[in-house]
């Protein structure tokens, strides 16, 4: 079990939408994912995604003021092993030193590991049940934030078009430049007696490592620029205790 100290914030008023089992939210042309659980979480899966009886007492989250976790642990994630490195071939050219024509020089970006993904969490709330038995539980993401693809290096305007390019082909095609979480996106569920459930909403990132070269008219590869590389695919709720 996560041991997490979570201090509670002013609740931040928004019209709730929605009511379905699946999470609700206002553009129902994001991607948004099913409410996961963390792992090493005690919670199971019967625990959340129910929306409660009309009538019950439901526990609303209450804000954290904990710093937010830019690298929070998807469920389910590992990295991938070391991947071949570029082979680059163009035309037959017995006067070039190399054997190779590949014409005009230009750059290319290549993944030399695929790397575990994580979230970028914009909202952090919890709810605490003092009661002696079980209790119905909402969230409710009540801030939002944007998530931009980026580098562990800086990254130009055309390396950025390169990546993004790369990851929507390779690994996620609702990658995008960058992207705004939603707001009122609900997660419910059940929190046992004396217990404290944990709801991080953000948006996850696909992350990659590998990269940016120029390839030369004789076909050789130059100016390789290594770097860790992110690009927000989705969003969604990790419910952990």
């Amino acid at each position: 079990m996560s041991v997490r100290t979570r201090l509670a914030a002013g609740a931040v008023g928004i019209l709730i939408l929605g009511g379905a089992t699946s999470p609700a939210f206002a553009d129902t042309d994001v991607p948004i994912d099913e409410p996961v659980i963390a792992e090493g979480s005690e919670i199971v899966p019967d625990e959340i995604g129910d929306v409660p009886s009309e009538g019950g007492e439901i526990l609303d989250g209450v804000e954290s003021i904990d710093e937010l976790n830019e690298e929070l642990d998807l469920p389910g994630q590992a990295d991938g092993p070391d991947l071949p490195d570029a082979v680059i071939t163009g035309d037959d050219d017995i006067s070039s030193p190399s054997g190779q024509y590949c014409g005009a020089p230009y750059n290319f970006v290549h993944v030399t590991q695929n790397l575990k993904n994580t979230m970028s969490v914009k909202y952090s709330t919890f709810v605490q049940n003092k009661r002696s038995t079980s209790m119905d539980w909402k969230f409710t993401s009540k801030k939002s934030g944007t998530t931009e693809i980026g580098g562990s290096v800086t990254l130009s305007t055309e390396a950025k078009i390169l990546w993004l390019g790369k990851v929507k082909t390779d690994y996620q095609v609702s990658a995008k430049k960058s992207w705004t979480s939603e707001l009122g996106v609900e997660a419910y569920g059940k929190v046992k007696a004396g217990k404290t459930v944990y709801g991080d909403y953000g948006i996850k990132k696909e992350k990659v490592y590998g990269y940016k070269a120029r390839v030369q008219s004789d076909c050789t590869i130059t100016n390789k620029q290594y770097s860790t590389i992110w690009a927000p695919y989705r969003e969604g709720w990790v419910i952990s205790d």
